[in-house]
């Protein structure tokens, strides 16, 4: 069994070392003449006009991750409205699309569960005052 998996294991392993066999020989006979004009960071061709590391406010991160979180949970909703006729049949679907055995609210439930434990979220991040700006 694990057998069917050795030729994509092998893939992998050559990827793998090739990448690395090619970042060691080119550190070893690449150019190494550093100096403080190099250091320094481009900006356009401009002198520097600010520090180069801005601190952000930790709101702007907290924000980002709420965005994350309930953005992934909004890219669920395509999958189920794809599949909604498949889960609200009881039997299989003829050729036409339509259910032959009947309808059940399996689908609906299943994404009113879903929007619930998301609006639970949402009051959770709320009453935690998450979203205000302080």
């Amino acid at each position: 069994m694990l057998t069917n998996y050795l030729p994509i294991v092998v893939v992998f392993a050559v990827a793998g070392g090739l990448g690395i066999a090619l970042l060691i020989i080119a550190r070893l006979i690449g150019p190494s003449r550093p100096n403080p004009t190099k250091m320094q960071p481009y900006e356009a061709g401009l002198e520097q006009s600010a520090p180069p590391r801005i601190r952000f406010h930790a709101q702007f991160y907290r924000v980002a991750l709420l965005f994350l979180v309930f953005d992934i949970e909004a890219a669920f909703f395509y999958p189920w409205a794809v599949m909604f006729r498949d889960l609200s049949c009881k039997g299989s679907l003829n050729a036409a699309g339509k259910c032959t055995a009947g309808a059940t609210p399996f689908g609906m439930l299943v994404m009113v569960a879903f929007l619930a434990i998301l609006l639970l979220a949402l009051v959770f991040v709320w009453r935690r005052k998450a979203l205000e700006w302080d």
